[in-house]
């Protein structure tokens, strides 16, 4: 089936094991409430992610769990409420800011001067 076409097609509920999509593109598609694991997806671009535009309300939170995103660009997102857990963040900038310094400024910052630690000394 390479090179096929599909237009206007409904595979809701579809089951695709074992496939070589490389190269595929995909536009105008509703992918609500997808499952995606063990993929390669090495040189993808994703844009355009959301409700289509003029739609009321938000868009449902999306979940990556145990990817690899080194070096992945994130360019005019909407990153509000983004909750970042666990991850190994080394290298990482934001606006040109390296956030593991940034972190590390605000737990100096939160320790207060000449501290070293958050914890608060024991009493005599």
């Amino acid at each position: 089936m390479p090179g096929s076409r599909f237009h206007d097609v409904n595979l809701a509920e579809s089951v695709f094991d074992d496939v070589n999509m490389s190269k595929v593109r995909f536009h105008d598609i509703n992918m609500s409430d997808i499952s995606v694991s063990a993929v390669q997806m090495g040189g993808a671009t994703f844009k355009h992610i959301g409700l289509p535009p003029g739609s009321k309300g938000r868009q449902r939170p999306l979940a990556f769990e145990e990817a690899d995103l080194n070096r992945t660009k994130i360019t005019r997102c909407d990153l509000a409420n983004v909750r970042i857990r666990d991850c190994n963040l080394k290298g990482m900038t934001i606006d040109g800011l390296v956030v593991t310094d940034l972190i590390e400024a605000y737990k100096r910052r939160k320790r207060g001067p000449g501290k070293t630690t958050g914890r608060k000394a024991p009493r005599p």
